[in-house]
């Protein structure tokens, strides 16, 4: 299979929307692989986007759609910026690289890490692919422990850190932080 031949399935994720209507990381990760599936002549099937959904599982909207769509064969080219985009989950990430994709006869192409199953068999067998896998999965450990103490140190401080005021309070217009 070369060029058109290939029928590509985009995968788009951010765990936290950026504030926009739609992210600007979805925005720009969407223009980084519209513009490869068009340097590579490839037939762009559908888009997958999952804004706002963590990495370290694989119940999203977007990602489940996309496996349907494996299985039934309507695509067999799988392209996502890099692997953090697929999932931050160590073993989970390994196991669709490894296992499902191949089951499912799937090109699995990682645009950043240089990662296409098709043209270069071995780039993911390396041990590089392991390790930077291992490397989101802790990225996201790293960052729950300290949004946990910042959090808990804003609560020894008194402040409020709660995303809604209890019954009977309002949050202080002037320190959110505070209710009246």
């Amino acid at each position: 299979m070369i060029g058109n031949s290939f029928k590509v399935g985009i995968y788009i994720r951010l765990s936290r929307d950026d504030g926009n209507i739609e992210s600007d990381s979805i925005i720009n990760q969407r223009s980084l692989l519209n513009q490869y599936i068009k340097e590579n002549n490839y037939n762009l099937v559908d888009e997958y986007v999952d804004d706002g959904y963590t990495g370290t599982n694989f119940n999203r909207p977007g990602f489940q759609r996309l496996l349907e769509d494996m299985r039934k064969g309507n695509i067999n080219c799988v392209l996502v910026k890099d692997l953090s985009r697929l999932g931050r989950n160590y073993i989970e990430v390994g196991n669709y690289i490894e296992q499902i994709f191949p089951l499912y006869n799937i090109r699995f192409i990682a645009i950043n890490d240089m990662i296409d199953s098709f043209k270069n068999p071995d780039s993911t067998n390396t041990i590089i692919v392991p390790f930077k896998n291992l490397i989101n999965d802790e990225y996201c450990r790293d960052t729950s422990i300290k949004i946990r103490t910042a959090l808990n140190t804003k609560k020894k401080k008194g402040e409020f850190v709660g995303a809604f005021a209890p019954y009977g309070y309002i949050k202080d217009r002037l320190d959110k932080h505070k209710l009246i």
